[in-house]
């Protein structure tokens, strides 16, 4: 008599971003640095696949280029979607970066078609840049008080599209912007500029990978 076993194929959980995810897994060499995605893979079991989609210095116009190889053809359960540094950062940087509106619209395509697959969508809010409140310097690039102001309204005007976008759609929201500033606001007294959350004012250290596979984790349980 043949035993006929089923096989149930894992959770696949796809993470859709910018930098900060692209190096959210340990690659050889980088010692006690521990990104996010290692984290969880830690701590969940073989029957959850994570799989890393983080391009440095994406925006929403480029995952509008690739969401449907990188997410859509892939098939998966969960899509976090972590995006909006580069929008708001290259604006004041470079000149290239993103009108809110652009940004809301190209989310909701993104949006519309990954739940046409029936999959669950995570949307985060983008974090930080600068850990401290005035002028901030990123790959010696300096803002002064004034442009970090604008920065942080930009900021906060982005998450807020991510959380009505959260509210329109009925999908989940893990709000790491708010987060970031609520933990920032207790655990930074000497204001500065990075090395609480993150190495450069952007890109997160152990404690920020840790806070945010804290955060994601509770997610892939439910």
């Amino acid at each position: 008599m043949i035993l006929m076993m089923s096989c149930t194929p894992p959770t696949r959980v796809v993470f859709l971003g910018d930098s900060i995810t692209e190096l959210a897994d340990n690659k050889e060499g980088e010692g006690t640095y521990k990104g996010f995605l290692t984290l969880l893979r830690e701590n969940v079991n073989q029957e959850i696949e994570l799989i890393n989609k983080g391009i440095g210095g994406d925006k929403v116009s480029d995952l509008l280029m690739r969401y449907q190889t990188d997410v859509i053809e892939l098939s998966p359960d969960i899509v976090f979607i972590y995006i909006g540094i580069n929008d708001v950062w290259h604006r004041y940087d470079s000149g290239t970066g993103t009108d809110i509106d652009f940004y809301e619209k190209g989310l909701r395509k993104i949006i519309t078609d990954i739940q046409s697959l029936g999959a669950k969508i995570v949307l985060c809010t983008p974090t930080v840049i600068g850990e401290n409140k005035g002028a901030f310097e990123l790959v010696n690039h300096y803002k002064d008080m004034d442009t970090m102001d604008r920065m942080n309204d930009d900021l906060d005007a982005f998450s807020d599209v991510i959380r009505n976008l959260s509210s329109e759609f009925d999908v989940e929201l893990l709000d790491l912007r708010n987060q970031f500033m609520n933990y920032l606001s207790k655990n930074n007294p000497q204001n500065d500029s990075k090395g609480i959350l993150t190495y450069d004012g952007v890109h997160l250290n152990n404690a920020g990978n840790q806070f945010i596979a804290d955060k994601m984790i509770k997610f892939l349980k439910k």
